[in-house]
């Protein structure tokens, strides 16, 4: 939305900072994945120059973020990933993970907050390392939920998309930002998919005729959600305890801290002349400091809890993965996944368009691609026989492949 803005001083603050991405930081020091939806700032937080792919805007993205800077993440669903060079310490009765926004009174764009801790210590997050942060709306909000963008033919045009609740709308362009709102490292892709918890609207028009938007903030648990000093200090409620992650069937779970943090546009809503909702990222960073400010100090006095890491590795071993295992979805009548051993072919009839997932037995996912109402399959045939998991739509299964 159209809210580019920072007090001066913490501007000039983050201006001269030095970019803390050393092996002592607390601040994260690596974005894996930079892919927004699209948006009004999107292509311009950060840059993009034509030829550049994904890899070369997630460094841009490094490069804001790390430094104090700002990135978009757009629309619904749009994503950044980061990593720290330790692990964030999950500890007792404190929050662990300041995440820095652009949120002021009456400006509130939440961000789904997921935290992972490297399950399989190959220093990557992997899909099923995921965990979502509980925040203060999660029973008020649509899960697995699916949002499709499509690419308009002419860069002026609006963006049309579709969800499988069977809604649609569009990211408006407006008179603001002039340049293309998709992103253009990805302008071979017709569609953009993204699938998570969708929050709840939180846009009202107070002023009945258009002119005056006020976006209020949740309680807790999101990014960009309030903002990020009070009182002359890092705003407590900008800030993240691991204590409220739960897995997949809604589960508490006990992490002994993470190693990655997910953040994506958790609302789809439009706000006339404002235009989308988008949660912007800046710094995230392991609240256990010494000094707080522009140049935090880590505090490496706290360390993992080893009883709770040992207990967490046991519980969670394969990951974060549904309980939901068979070959027919069941509970959904609307939803019913086969699996053809001659073709080597999952069918499955869908009546919304929606995500579809492939993961190998050590939970690494060897396929993710978007689907659309009606007949569709996944061929398996030219993978190795073994144990997969496939997850239509948030619904798994296990295929055995012989």
């Amino acid at each position: 939305m159209e809210k580019i803005y920072l007090s001066v001083v913490f501007a000039a603050a983050m201006a001269a900072a030095t970019p803390a991405i050393n092996a002592e930081s607390p601040v994260h020091n690596k974005v894996f994945e930079y892919t927004p939806a699209p948006g009004q700032f999107i292509n311009t937080l950060p840059e993009w120059i034509e030829g550049e792919d994904a890899a070369d805007m997630a460094a841009k993205a490094l490069e804001a973020t790390a430094s104090g800077g700002m990135i978009s993440l757009g629309g619904y669903g749009g994503y950044v990933v980061v990593g720290f060079d330790h692990t964030v310490v999950n500890a007792e009765d404190v929050r662990d993970i300041y995440v820095e926004g652009n949120a002021f009174a009456g400006s509130s764009e939440p961000g789904v907050v997921l935290v992972a801790y490297d399950i399989n210590g190959n220093d990557m997050p992997d899909d099923n390392e995921w965990f979502e942060i509980r925040g203060s709306e999660y029973d008020n909000s649509k899960h697995n939920y699916v949002c499709t963008y499509y690419r308009p033919a002419d860069d002026n045009a609006d963006i049309r998309w579709t969800d499988n609740y069977g809604n649609e709308g569009y990211v408006y362009k407006n008179q603001f930002h002039a340049q293309p709102y998709w992103p253009q490292w990805l302008a071979d892709r017709e569609t953009l998919v993204f699938s998570g918890t969708r929050l709840p609207d939180n846009g009202e028009d107070q002023s009945g005729n258009g002119t005056y938007y006020v976006l209020s903030e949740f309680d807790y648990g999101y990014a960009d959600n309030v903002p990020n000093n009070a009182s002359g200090a890092w705003n407590e409620d900008a800030k993240i305890d691991i204590d409220w992650a739960v897995d997949l069937n809604g589960n508490a779970v006990k992490m002994p801290g993470v190693d990655f943090v997910k953040i994506y546009t958790g609302v789809n809503q439009t706000n006339g002349w404002l235009g989308e909702n988008s949660t912007e990222v800046c710094r995230v960073i392991d609240a256990h400091v010494t000094q707080e400010g522009s140049n935090p100090v880590l505090d490496e006095s706290i360390t993992v809890d080893q009883a709770v890491l040992d207990a967490f590795l046991a519980e969670y071993a394969d990951g974060n993965i549904s309980s939901v295992e068979a070959v027919t979805a069941v509970g959904n009548d609307n939803l019913r996944l086969y699996f053809d051993a001659a073709t080597g072919c999952i069918n499955f009839n869908a009546p919304v368009a929606g995500v579809a997932m492939v993961f190998n037995q050590n939970g690494v996912m060897l396929y993710s691609g978007s689907f659309l109402p009606g007949e569709n399959h996944i061929d398996l045939g030219g993978y190795p026989a073994g144990l997969y998991l496939v997850r239509v739509d948030g619904r798994t299964m296990k295929i055995l492949k012989k």
